[in-house]
């Protein structure tokens, strides 16, 4: 297992080093099979990606991930934060391409990872990941998010699964609040792995959520959210995972594996 020092001096990855062009899955049978949830080749029912996007697999497995603290991620600081790659138990699929994500030490606090994975010029957009959690009674939520820029408009499709309200929420960057999506948070089972997939398009001028499916199960997202202005224009697509600690001091680890991202 190698371990990567939040803080430390990273490289940006670019875009060509992590794309990989192939058909995609639509939560179709493949040659007659029944879908299976742990099989990261084929999108659960009733998300769909055509056969000419972009895919970026194993994206946690990327290298030049950063992190975010502090008033970046609007909370308090963790006492304690690390991301470890090369995770080899517990693992998906046993290659040793899993990551940990993990922090503990401050009520409420929060930490930020991302990942720049360079400029597209995608609209449209899912993150299939599978995780697994030590110990989600310590959780006060998690965030997922793919983030865009489309000249200077920053699209960004922050989507928080709120472990005590039970509530999926988009984040109002024009009106920096959380706002309701209307699905449910489903909370994932101490050291069991759980398939999240999300899917967003950007249209109308706004960032718009489309649908969660919480191990096959969708929930279709009817929620359109404003972009911030920038002062520079950028193409930039990046996705990012957030870690926030419920009231207490103990926090707890989140492993991730098989993190695909599609763009098109």
């Amino acid at each position: 297992m190698s371990s990567l020092q939040v803080g430390s001096g990273l490289t940006l990855l670019t875009w060509s080093a992590v794309l990989i062009f192939a058909a995609a899955g639509s939560g179709s049978p493949v040659n007659g099979s029944p879908y299976d949830n742990l099989d990261p080749s084929v999108l659960p029912p009733g998300i769909t990606v055509p056969a000419t996007a972009a895919i970026v697999r194993n994206a946690q497995a990327l290298q030049g991930w950063r992190t975010c603290i502090g008033t970046c991620a609007n909370a308090a600081v963790p006492l304690t934060y690390a991301m470890s790659q090369s995770v080899d138990s517990p693992s998906l699929n046993g290659d040793a391409t899993a990551a940990s994500y993990s922090e503990s030490g401050t009520p409420h606090g929060d930490v930020m990872w991302y990942s720049h994975l360079g400029d597209s010029p995608a609209t449209h957009f899912v993150i299939d990941l599978y995780l697994m959690i030590d110990h989600p009674e310590n959780v006060q939520a998690l965030e997922f998010a793919v983030l865009k820029n489309d000249g200077r408009n920053w699209y960004k499709g922050s989507t928080q699964c709120n472990y005590r309200s039970g509530e999926l929420r988009g984040f109002d960057i024009q009106g920096f609040r959380w706002v309701s999506l209307g699905a449910d948070c489903v909370r994932a089972q101490a050291n069991r792995w759980q398939r999240v997939t999300l899917q967003y398009s950007i249209a109308g001028g706004a960032m718009n959520f489309e649908s969660v499916s919480f191990d096959g199960v969708l929930q279709p997202i009817s929620v359109s959210l404003p972009p911030k202005l920038q002062s520079s224009a950028s193409e930039l697509l990046g996705i990012h995972l957030q870690l926030d600690n419920a009231k207490s001091t103990a926090g707890y680890t989140v492993y991730v594996d098989d993190w695909s991202v599609y763009s098109w």
